[in-house]
């Protein structure tokens, strides 16, 4: 298995959460490049704490007990760009191999979207900041069923500095409603699974065809899929950098 289609999970027990070494090593990498190497390393322990809290519909525990992580010295950036994204790919991988039922993954992203939101204020700067920022819209398919990682793509994107607005669900004709007056300077489309790949394919043709505009793809599918993904996906760029969009933007 090469790089690209390499799993970040190392599943054991019970259906218990074990993150793979590599994925923290990047985070740890980040953090040291960013001149965060100071800051305190967490393991998997608080993720899988986390997890089993927000599957047990515990939302004033869980919120203590990162609350209580923040104050020993997690960083927001470690919990948004490390921790949050392992745990929903954990919930949507036990909806798939029914180890928790749709309504238990509903509400436990439900209580990890109310998590996040507990903190967007201290990751990026407030709204008016983005009056001038080049304007994304990030938008999941209407049958798609992975739309926690747009909202999460958005927050990373305002933390950049981009003005990343969400659609998630939208008809094909709502959503070129929202592109015709919503002045979008670029598109980005989340693929969550393989079985969406030929809708994305022709609503993104019908984007260029309509409105011109540069088209990036995400998404769980990618992240793990990135060989196949650059095969089959009709987009610009794959889970591009903040530099990379800037380029393809031409944003100085």
């Amino acid at each position: 298995m090469n790089n690209d289609t390499q799993s970040r999970f190392d599943y054991s027990g019970q259906g218990g959460l074990g993150i793979h070494p590599e994925s923290l090593a990047k985070i740890a990498l980040s953090e040291i490049a960013k001149g965060n190497d100071d800051q305190k390393f967490f393991d998997a322990d608080l993720a899988a704490s986390i997890f089993s809290s927000l599957v047990k519909n515990e939302p004033e525990l869980t919120i203590k007990l990162l609350r209580k992580e923040l104050d020993r010295g997690l960083t927001v950036d470690f919990f948004f760009e490390g921790i949050a994204p392992i745990i929903a790919e954990k919930l949507g991988d036990s909806w798939k191999q029914d180890t928790l039922t749709f309504s238990e993954v509903t509400i436990a992203v439900s209580n990890l979207r109310l998590l996040c939101q507990e903190l967007e204020s201290q990751y990026f700067e407030p709204v008016n900041q983005f009056q001038l920022a080049p304007k994304i819209l990030l938008f999941t398919l209407e049958s798609e069923n992975h739309t926690f990682g747009s909202y999460l793509a958005a927050l990373k994107l305002k933390k950049e500095k981009f003005n990343a607005q969400v659609a998630i669900g939208y008809s094909e004709s709502d959503l070129f409603k929202l592109l015709e007056f919503g002045d979008f300077q670029l598109v980005g489309l989340s693929i969550g699974s393989e079985s969406m790949i030929t809708q994305g394919n022709m609503i993104t043709d019908r984007i260029r065809k309509n409105f011109a505009l540069p088209i990036v793809a995400g998404g769980s599918f990618v992240t793990h899929h990135k060989t196949l993904s650059k095969t089959c996906l009709d987009v610009d760029l794959l889970e591009p950098t903040s530099e990379e969009m800037k380029d393809l933007l031409k944003v100085i």
